[in-house]
């Protein structure tokens, strides 16, 4: 009897302490999860902060550009032979103006101006390996920026902005300015720093795990252990010890029923049994 109790109460501890351990395993699996998306959606919502920074530096380059060449009296101010050259139908040299105006004043690595869907002139910052045919000539349908994966022969993230220019006040018509700005560093820094964190606290939560994990198998062994023994175990075993001495004739107390108990049916059967042997030896003496 006290074999068969004793390995069902083993295969009690195993399966609770399985439970657990696959409880206490899911949730760290969560926040393992939670911190890999979490870094996943920084790192995206950083590299949009970036972007749209540069966008809003760049629309402000444009704007500047517009300043200084929309008007023939500003051009004027700057170089009358220039003003002569353009309203004598010679474009590139305006072109090489806003070229030289946006590559030496701000910090850009390219600058091309688009006419009729084509680059009719460009400028870069740089050993950039520049093919005009691979160059954007046409602004996106739904904004005024794209982000492009490679400049030249160069790759990373390159911020594209297109800005309106009105040049009607000086017979050019309208254009695109097409200024292209390198962000590579900015997005490998902002990449670095939230892998970084994402690691460190994959660290922490390993370091936790593997504590937490020590601690869920010692305190579904030892201490169910301990409390099986306590409220399970020793109150059978009492329980096998008061039926043993009753059937010997050693148990001289009366079964005390606690009807509180979870074991109460028993302890009642046990004290009937007792009156019902206790009946017997009466009437066998008589």
């Amino acid at each position: 009897m006290r074999g068969k109790s004793g390995k069902e109460m083993r295969d009690l501890m195993l399966a609770v302490s399985l439970s657990v351990l696959v409880l206490v395993l899911a949730i760290i699996c969560y926040f393992m999860v939670d911190v890999i998306v979490t870094t996943n959606d920084n790192i995206e919502a950083n590299k949009q902060l970036v972007v749209d920074q540069s966008v809003l530096a760049l629309t402000e380059v444009g704007e500047n550009i517009s300043g200084m060449t929309g008007s023939p009296a500003m051009i004027g101010v700057f170089n009358q032979e220039l003003m002569d050259d353009i309203l004598a139908g010679e474009w590139e040299t305006f072109y090489a103006l806003i070229g030289d105006i946006a590559i030496n004043f701000y910090p850009i690595e390219y600058v091309g101006v688009i006419r009729d869907g084509e680059v009719v002139y460009y400028e870069t910052k740089g050993d950039y390996n520049i093919s005009v045919s691979e160059m954007p000539a046409q602004p996106p349908e739904e904004r005024d920026y794209e982000t492009l994966d490679r400049l030249g022969d160069e790759e990373g993230l390159f911020i594209s902005v297109y800005y309106p220019v009105d040049m009607s006040m000086a017979y050019l018509g309208d254009f695109y300015v097409n200024m292209i700005v390198d962000r590579t560093a900015e997005l490998a820094a902002v990449d670095d720093y939230f892998t970084q964190q994402r690691n460190d606290l994959i660290i922490r939560l390993s370091i936790v795990s593997v504590v937490a994990i020590i601690l869920t198998l010692l305190l579904t062994t030892l201490g169910l252990r301990y409390f099986t023994r306590k409220y399970v175990v020793n109150p059978i075993e009492e329980l096998n010890r008061t039926a043993e001495e009753i059937m010997d004739g050693s148990f001289e107390r009366d079964v005390t029923v606690d009807e509180s108990s979870a074991y109460a049916a028993l302890q009642g059967l046990l004290r009937s049994g007792q009156k019902v042997l206790s009946r017997m030896d009466e009437e066998l003496e008589e």
